[in-house]
């Protein structure tokens, strides 16, 4: 009994240590107010949903359904977002976000061209590399953080 608790003991001892370390979370902060945050966040979630939906009506080969969400969060969305907001995003994040609108641009005219799904499930995973990249590399806080405390 004592050999077997030593050795789930020494087990327990060998997994922890080779568990990774959390580290501080060393992503640049992206300041906005309260409004600009929760738009900025509306839209990223807008992305993950349509994501979500060109998948689904991909492998449905419903490329109508494909092309209409994929032209919603296109260039057109891209171009409502007001100057104020444009101009507080980092030089990368500005980079990336262009990026995104108008891989989902290329998929919505994929979709209502030729409509092949696996060109359009291949730049939809290209494309999610971009948001990947930027969850990686920025957070948003809200300015309103900064006198709470």
């Amino acid at each position: 009994m004592k050999t077997v608790l030593q050795r789930l003991a020494l087990s327990t001892l060998f997994t922890l240590i080779s568990l990774p370390a959390f580290s501080a979370d060393n992503r640049t902060v992206v300041w906005l107010n309260e409004e600009e945050q929760a738009m900025l966040l509306s839209e990223m979630r807008q992305f993950l949903v349509a994501s979500q939906k060109i998948l689904a009506a991909s492998l449905k080969n419903d490329m109508e359904t494909v092309e209409a969400t994929a032209r919603n969060v296109g260039i057109q969305q891209m171009r409502s977002t007001p100057p104020s907001l444009r101009a507080k995003l980092p030089k990368g994040f500005k980079a990336l976000g262009p990026q995104v609108h108008r891989g989902f641009e290329d998929i919505a005219n994929e979709a209502g061209t030729l409509g092949d799904s696996t060109v359009i499930l291949k730049r939809l995973a290209q494309l999610q590399k971009n948001c990947i990249a930027c969850h990686a590399a920025y957070r948003v806080k809200a300015t309103a953080t900064l006198t709470e405390k």
